[in-house]
């Protein structure tokens, strides 16, 4: 290669690169935050959260691409019965169910001001592939009287695991707060889970959530 041509792809190397550096096409973060609602409506000890990684791509000024990969722990229901079945006995069930989820989410995200605000109101919407799993631990005794003073008693245990994957619709809308190259990002997100039909997860979900991203 002629010594003006490699000169020439010199410079323009480091003419880009500083704008590629200054323009930070690609930044990465984490983002957490709890429910506004339990998703399986009741909870102890398992306290529901979301937590993961995060990665933006920048299209333009106000335009990015968000993906990443969110841990939801849903908390955990209790179911509890007594009824009279069968005949001259009496039935007791209990239950525990606790769900876990894991989304991948794709997200277009547009911001009202331009880059030299240091805060900026966005919002953003997309689909999110999601697996939910929901394990449940189940018991019931029955408890029948044979005679006067005499009785007997009859337990079992079981569970059961189930596995969902669903395609889900997300939108969401917050504030950049932006210091140097470091973003805060406060937000509240809906999410449609197609997991709730027919299973105790709720289908309609709204999280706070806190983006840190740099």
């Amino acid at each position: 290669m002629p010594a003006h041509m490699r000169l020439r792809n010199l410079i323009l190397w480091f003419t880009v690169l500083p704008m590629m550096a200054q323009t930070r096409l690609v930044t990465f973060g984490i983002t957490g935050g709890i429910p506004t609602e339990t998703p399986l409506g009741q909870t102890d000890s398992r306290i529901p959260f979301v937590i993961g990684p995060t990665v933006n791509v920048r299209i333009s000024s106000r335009l990015s691409l968000e993906s990443g990969l969110l841990f939801y722990r849903l908390g955990q229901e209790f179911t509890n019965a007594t009824f009279l079945y069968p005949q001259n006995s009496v039935t007791l069930v209990s239950g525990t169910e606790h769900g876990l989820g894991v989304e991948l989410p794709f997200l277009a995200r547009y911001r009202f001001l331009g880059e030299h605000h240091t805060w900026r109101p966005f919002v953003n919407a997309g689909p999110a592939v999601r697996r939910t799993s929901l394990d449940a631990n189940q018991s019931s005794s029955i408890l029948s009287g044979v005679q006067l003073g005499t009785s007997s008693y009859a337990s079992q245990v079981f569970a059961r695991g189930t596995t969902k994957w669903n395609v889900d619709p997300v939108a969401g809308a917050g504030v950049d707060f932006r210091a140097g190259r470091f973003h805060l990002e406060p937000e509240v997100r809906y999410s449609y889970w197609g997991a709730g039909k027919n299973s105790v997860v709720r289908k309609n979900q709204v999280d706070l959530l806190l983006g840190f991203r740099f």
